[in-house]
Formats: structure tokens, sequence, C-alpha cells
């Protein structure tokens, strides 16, 4: 779900999915150039996947 929230936005390059625990996880590689992650984050929060930010 966050992983398609994010595919498609100008400037995320790849979106990698995965679990830790029952919980989705995605890994963004993007161009902080065009992209910053303020945008991601109000793109996950429209689609109600918004969870958290981690390093």
């Amino acid at each position: 779900m966050g992983k398609a929230a994010l595919e498609g936005l100008h400037g995320v390059k790849k979106v990698e999915s995965g679990f830790r625990g029952a919980r989705e996880i995605n890994k963004v590689y993007f161009d902080p150039a065009e992209i910053d992650v303020e945008t991601m984050v109000e793109a996950l929060t429209r689609a109600g996947t918004y969870r958290g930010t981690g390093e």
C-alpha cells in the first residue's frame, strides 16, 4: 500500500517493500534534488499508510 503511494512521484527512483513483524516497511531510493521527505510523507498520509520515518 505504501509502495503504491510513492511509486510514480517525481524524484522517487525505486521503492523496495519488505516486512518487519506484521508491518510493511518500505525502503525508498530518491533524488533529494527532486523530492523531499515531507512530500513523500504527505503522499503516504493521504493514502492512509504513514506510520513513521526511520533511518
